[in-house]
């Protein structure tokens, strides 16, 4: 299967179709328009749609490295951002979780497509929201049993350094099911045949193919799995296996 493979279910059909009639309006229109907030593998999927259309887009998350990320199409549409930067601000010595955060937002009836990233910090934690719900979460003044102070200055320093665990170890070759074998600690067999089934977004590219290559400063992610880089490609060991460094994001 080709690497922009089509997707496999009804609702990845659906997402694409949105996607490409919000680039078709914008084009007619002249406007700015935008998608709600999309993972990492919803972005591959639409993203291979608009690059073999050759539609013009940006995706934008609030800040560079964000995971969650909305589609702008249009001039000036970076000046005209549909979403908003939430920060709760709470006592330092309560530690809350980016669940804690999530519950409270989704349990107000938040859908999970309107909430981008949520950066969580000591005693302050940022939330980036779709405008249209911004109104409920200025509402808040508990997360789980902590008070909470909602904000709207967020700066660089919110965002907090990615935490990573490595994960050494060596491969037969730099294909994607071997590496994906290694990063998920399981059967290349079993690698390959999620790749086939599921998919692997590498470099935002949705990949049906165990046998592409990885190189090093690559960026793959599974989903339910989690997200990876191949930092670091050593020599080859004795038994002809190669030297990898991967990191598995938390």
């Amino acid at each position: 299967m080709p690497k922009q493979a089509l997707p496999q279910s009804d609702e990845d059909r659906l997402l694409i179709r949105h996607i490409t009639d919000l680039s078709i309006r914008s084009e007619r229109s002249g406007a700015a328009l935008f998608s709600n907030f999309l993972d990492d593998r919803q972005l591959a999927i639409c993203e291979a749609a608009l690059k073999s259309d050759k539609k013009e887009y940006l995706t934008l998350g609030g800040y560079d490295s964000a995971e969650r990320r909305v589609f702008a199409f249009g001039d000036g549409c970076e000046d005209k951002l549909p979403f908003t930067a939430a920060v709760f601000n709470y006592p330092e010595d309560r530690e809350l979780s980016h669940r804690d955060f999530l519950g409270s937002l989704m349990a107000l009836g938040i859908k999970r497509e309107l909430l981008g990233d949520i950066l969580v910090g000591s005693g302050r934690t940022a939330v980036f929201v779709i405008n249209s719900a911004l109104p409920l979460v200025m509402d808040m003044t508990k997360v789980g049993s902590v008070g909470v102070r909602m904000t709207l200055d967020f700066t660089e320093d919110d965002i907090p350094e990615q935490e990573y665990d490595e994960i050494r170890s060596t491969v037969a070759s730099l294909r994607l099911d071997s590496v994906t074998a290694t990063a998920l600690r399981m059967s290349r067999e079993k690698a390959a045949e999620l790749i086939r089934s599921k998919g692997v977004s590498h470099n935002r590219v949705m990949s049906f193919s165990p046998s592409d290559k990885v190189f090093e400063g690559d960026r793959f992610s599974v989903r339910g799995f989690g997200r990876f880089d191949l930092s670091e490609v050593g020599d080859r060991s004795k038994k002809d296996r190669i030297f990898i460094t991967l990191r598995k994001y938390r």
